[in-house]
């Protein structure tokens, strides 16, 4: 039978080990504490005892955290940029529109496909139904062919473009049929009237509008195409695009196509296999025929341009990860070198009775401080240099809690894994050849 911890060189009453008496159990909760506040203490000590050393170590790291910190606010504001330039929020959306490769018989989607679609289709934001064609309008003395535009519901989110004068159609205008329109600034320009294009009336297609409102540059590549439109209430737009002023076109309710924007948590896939049930639902068509609908916008090229933001995503993150490690490589080194300074500290402490346990937990509780301060520090630096670069370069920035999750983890990951090296090269140093140094 094993004997239990002894308490020293206490003489000892038992006949079986007169030089030594066993410990007395008296419970180890309290001993526990007090070692573990020893070793935070030690930590402590050892931390501030060589602040020069302290600050080594933390700015090593702290640089590293702050390059993680800095490249993923950029790219993140790199990502939201690219995608609003050449989606807007057409990244959020299906546009339905009649298949030109799958005859049907239900034709183009209509008005009563967009309220159901509303009402059945989960995760819609907003929708808007359109008509496009060509009209010839007449202004100073001039005759030209430019494209029209009709709109029922959200519709300034695909203009994507603020206006640089003038006012939005309202609610009663969208539902009725007002000769109002809003034309684009390519138009705006070449219409060359100044202040005076607003309330001004413009002939199209042998009808005349009032002009309302004039839009702005387009914040995004589908809202290109309105830079040289017109754009009307959906219901006046069918009257523009006639083949003349009295007629009226027999299918009032077909539209070009419908737009739904979704919410930003809904998988686009499963929306359109969704839309694309229904729809075939309300056109009579079962899974066994080509579907009668399309759901992207081919003008828009949403997947294509997607595909290319991923790659160079995936190029900049390869470039943050090498300088990443390298700024993890150095604060290792710096990490070992002030280990082996300190191997006369270690030599004593082995030497005076020092147990190399705890001098393993030393180390280790030292570099998760110094892991966690740098952490900060990196992080608040990180963010500060890319709101300045942002500033200068008038460049959004985003830095999402999983970057920033990202930038402490790694600085308490890489302080943890050093601490341990460290620690266990503390703790296997020879007294005798630890005295020598």
């Amino acid at each position: 039978m094993r004997a239990g911890p002894y308490c020293g060189l206490r003489k000892s009453r038992s006949a079986r080990d007169p030089g030594r008496e066993p410990c007395r159990d008296h419970g180890a909760g309290p001993d526990r504490r007090v070692r573990r506040l020893s070793a935070f203490g030690q930590a402590l000590w050892g931390v501030t005892a060589r602040p020069w050393r302290s600050v080594a170590l933390v700015t090593s790291l702290a640089v590293a955290v702050a390059c993680v910190t800095f490249s993923a606010s950029v790219l993140g504001g790199f990502s939201k940029q690219m995608e609003r330039l050449a989606f807007g929020d057409y990244g959020r959306a299906l546009v339905v529109r009649a298949n030109p490769f799958a005859p049907s018989r239900h034709g183009p989607p209509t008005l009563n496909d967009r309220t159901v679609l509303l009402e059945t289709l989960e995760g819609v934001q907003s929708s808007a139904a359109w008509v496009e064609g060509v009209a010839s309008i007449r202004f100073a003395r001039e005759t030209r062919i430019v494209p029209v535009y009709g709109v029922l519901g959200d519709y300034r989110k695909e203009i994507d473009a603020p206006l640089a004068g003038g006012r939005w159609f309202t609610d009663q205008e969208l539902l009725g049929l007002p000769r109002v329109c809003l034309v684009g600034p390519t138009l705006a320009a070449e219409l060359a009237r100044g202040d005076e294009t607003l309330d001004s009336r413009l002939t199209v297609g042998g009808i005349q509008c009032r002009i309302v409102g004039v839009l702005g540059e387009g914040r995004s590549r589908p809202a290109a195409r309105f830079a040289d439109a017109v754009i009307a209430p959906f219901a006046t737009a069918r009257r523009y695009l006639a083949d003349s002023p009295s007629e009226t076109p027999p299918a009032l309710r077909d539209a070009d196509w419908l737009t739904f924007f979704m919410e930003p948590d809904v998988h686009m896939e499963d929306a359109r296999y969704e839309a694309d049930r229904i729809m075939r639902q309300l056109a009579g068509v079962p899974l066994s025929r080509e579907a009668p609908f399309l759901f992207d916008d081919p003008a828009a090229l949403v997947r294509e341009q997607d595909v290319q933001r991923r790659l160079l995503t995936r190029l900049l993150v390869t470039i943050t990860s090498a300088a990443l490690i390298a700024c993890v490589v150095g604060y290792a080194g710096v990490t070992f070198s002030t280990t082996l300074a300190r191997r006369r500290e270690i030599a004593l402490r082995l030497a005076v009775g020092g147990v190399r346990r705890d001098i393993w937990k030393q180390f280790l509780v030292e570099q998760i401080l110094l892991g966690t301060t740098a952490s900060v520090i990196g992080l608040c630096a990180g963010l500060a240099g890319a709101v300045v670069v942002g500033a200068v370069w008038h460049w959004p920035i985003f830095l999402s809690w999983t970057g920033a999750a990202l930038s402490i983890g790694v600085g308490l990951l890489v302080g943890v894994l050093a601490g341990m090296g460290a620690a266990d090269m503390a703790a296997k140093t020879s007294p005798a050849l630890a005295a020598r140094g």
